[in-house]
């Protein structure tokens, strides 16, 4: 009998370490292994190429003028994956989560496929990046990862927004290219479900309408805009606030309706990270760019529901109903506003909302994200 190949997950740092990337790969990976999918993830320390990002960074700016981009560079790719030279005369199967590991050519025994939730084009370009690195310099990247989707089995995308990037500006063919959302960094294991069953109060005088915020960058993630919403909830006399999870205090603007709750670190203390999150009325993900929204994740498999802009991938963290709402990008914040006043009144119409949304949890959680690539791979 042929032996199986065995099955490893790539990321870039370490997936074994459940602080890498907000959780993503561990989570990915501790659901992957116990269903027997993935029987390692490989350990890659990129914190021993900061002598060699200084010095790269230096050229580059002698080079371009903008010093900038050196995780995905070709050099970069290389000094990882010599940490791991013991696996290149094994046989083995690879799935990535970072689209330049593996770069091609790699070696012959290795099967690859990529799972992403967003091609480096789209990063570049939608958050801003432009400005640091050269147009030059973009297009040596932009070939070399469309190099690796054309040599890969398949590619493997969290949103439909990365399936239209490979699919027209990378033009890979639609055969090899599969959709399977992300799931939320909670083990819905780990959660009594009984205690979701509880709910914020109804909207009064004495009790504010609650959103919240989740996220490290308060300007990017919309958090602007929950201001100007905020503003218009003052001026109706209508109490309201935001309850703000991750980033540093001395990031946010002083605004009476801003709560601050500071990083709640999910692996150590989950259970005041739902108590946190159910709380809230809604979740919020009001976005200038976004490449999934993992934070609307967290929000629905705890039965809260979520405002959003249709941004990026995050039309693709959402069911087809039973959410709360997606506005259109650079919506007018009255509209936000006209809507939750409607959604609250009767105040059974947002129970019921919610209720709906809780017997939908499993759809969020990695177990159904693994299940579905186990039919994919």
């Amino acid at each position: 009998m042929k032996k199986l190949k065995k099955r490893y997950l790539i990321c870039n740092g370490d997936a074994n370490l459940y602080n890498t990337h907000g959780g993503l790969p561990y989570n990915l990976f501790k659901t992957a292994k116990e269903y027997g999918f993935i029987d390692e993830a490989v350990s890659l320390d990129y914190q021993k190429l900061r002598y060699w990002k200084s010095l790269w960074n230096f050229i580059q700016l002698l080079k371009y003028g903008k010093p900038k981009g050196f995780q995905w560079s070709e050099f970069y790719a290389h000094k990882l994956i010599e940490q791991i030279k013991y696996l290149e005369d094994h046989e083995l199967k690879i799935l990535s989560i970072y689209p330049l590991l593996p770069s091609y050519p790699w070696p012959e025994k290795w099967d690859v496929d990529f799972y992403i939730d967003a091609t480096i084009s789209q990063i570049i370009d939608e958050y801003k990046v432009t400005n640091l690195i050269s147009n030059t310099y973009k297009r040596k990247i932009i070939n070399r990862e469309k190099l690796n989707y054309e040599r890969a089995n398949r590619i493997i995308c969290r949103s439909n927004w990365a399936m239209n990037s490979l699919i027209n500006d990378y033009h890979i063919k639609k055969a090899k290219i599969y959709m399977v959302p992300g799931g939320a960094n909670i083990d819905i294991k780990e959660i009594d479900r009984n205690k979701l069953l509880s709910f914020p109060p109804k909207p009064s005088i004495n009790s504010p309408i609650v959103v919240g915020f989740i996220g490290l960058d308060w300007e990017r993630k919309g958090g602007n805009f929950l201001i100007k919403l905020a503003d218009i909830f003052i001026e109706n006399n209508i109490p309201f606030e935001i309850r703000v999870v991750g980033p540093k205090q001395n990031t946010l603007p002083n605004h009476k309706c801003i709560k601050y709750v500071g990083f709640i670190d999910k692996f150590l203390n989950l259970d005041l990270f739902i108590k946190e999150l159910k709380s809230w009325h809604f979740g919020t993900l009001f976005s200038k760019a976004e490449a999934f929204g993992i934070s609307n994740r967290e929000c629905l498999i705890l039965g809260v529901p979520v405002i959003c802009h249709d941004v990026g991938g995050i039309s693709s963290t959402l069911p087809k109903s039973n959410f709360g709402r997606m506005f259109e990008a650079n919506t007018n914040p009255l509209i936000v506003y006209s809507w939750l006043m409607d959604i609250f009144n009767p105040y059974e119409k947002y129970l019921s909302l919610r209720k709906q949304l809780l017997k939908q949890y499993k759809s969020f959680s990695w177990d159904t994200t693994i299940t579905n690539l186990i039919k994919v791979l």
